[in-house]
């Protein structure tokens, strides 16, 4: 018995002359989608591409570069080009770098972090483990030393946050959880962000969350987590009207 093989749905002549290579982007998309590829499945080379498309290699080349740096498509060296195995991981890679340049969108990733850690709260609480309350009592301890020092570390904050979340079984919160950490060192760079107007409450409010895991309390660490939060909103929030006012330099926020 003979089967019915499915006709492949071909490649366009591609009529828009400006940024071409986006326009080849989303025809290739439009290929994998339409014709049901699997990762490990072949997609046309970049000569057939640039045939096909009536375009210069290099247009279908800066397509195929951005496809590939999303994850949707690899280039194997003497085989060709192929679907990829789809992974977010590109995509948050680069998530942080691509909304850099502006306070309000760190601001909104802070918003997103804020929603989801207060909301896997009873998640954290189920999953904790010993091991992992003597290591955030560490992190911990060299909070309070610094801030007893009037200093405060966000290395240490940030390494806080990871061992906290480390047993979600769900490395794609935990790592949407981190970029707000690339996104906040990124803007750091050009944005008069300043640190904690008192470390010793930063590490206070940590020292709470803490104390909320211990006494498996859900409301108590959902408190806890909002409370640090709205520090560092007052952070963004001054940088802001820093930046608003043309104003430059570390200083401490209010």
């Amino acid at each position: 018995m003979v089967q019915d093989v499915k006709p492949k749905r071909s490649l366009k002549v591609l009529q828009r002359r400006d940024l071409l290579y986006k326009v080849a982007q989303e025809e290739i998309k439009s290929y994998i989608i339409s014709n049901q590829l699997k990762p490990g499945d072949a997609v046309p080379p970049e000569t057939e591409l640039a045939q096909q498309f009536n375009i210069s290699r290099n247009s279908v080349r800066e397509a195929v570069k951005s496809l590939e740096t999303l994850g949707i498509l690899e280039a194997r060296p003497g085989s060709g080009l192929f679907v990829r195995n789809f992974s977010f991981d590109p995509i948050l890679s680069n998530l942080g770098y691509g909304i850099m340049f502006d306070l309000k969108q760190v601001a909104d990733v802070l918003e997103v972090r804020s929603v989801i850690e207060c909301g896997m709260a009873e998640r954290v609480l189920r999953a904790v483990v010993p091991e992992q309350l003597d290591r955030l009592r560490a992190v911990l301890a060299r909070m309070r030393q610094l801030a007893e020092r009037g200093e405060y570390s966000a290395e240490d904050d940030r390494l806080f946050h990871q061992v906290l979340n480390e047993r979600l079984d769900n490395t794609l919160v935990s790592k949407v959880l981190d970029i707000f950490w690339v996104v906040f060192y990124q803007a750091k760079q050009r944005a008069a962000i300043p640190e904690p107007a008192d470390p010793m409450e930063t590490y206070e409010r940590h020292a709470e969350i803490v104390e909320a895991l211990e006494q498996d309390d859900v409301q108590g660490f959902q408190v806890a987590m909002a409370r640090h939060h709205q520090g560092i909103r007052r952070r963004l929030k001054r940088a802001q009207e820093l930046e608003s006012q043309g104003g430059s330099g570390p200083e401490r926020s209010p």
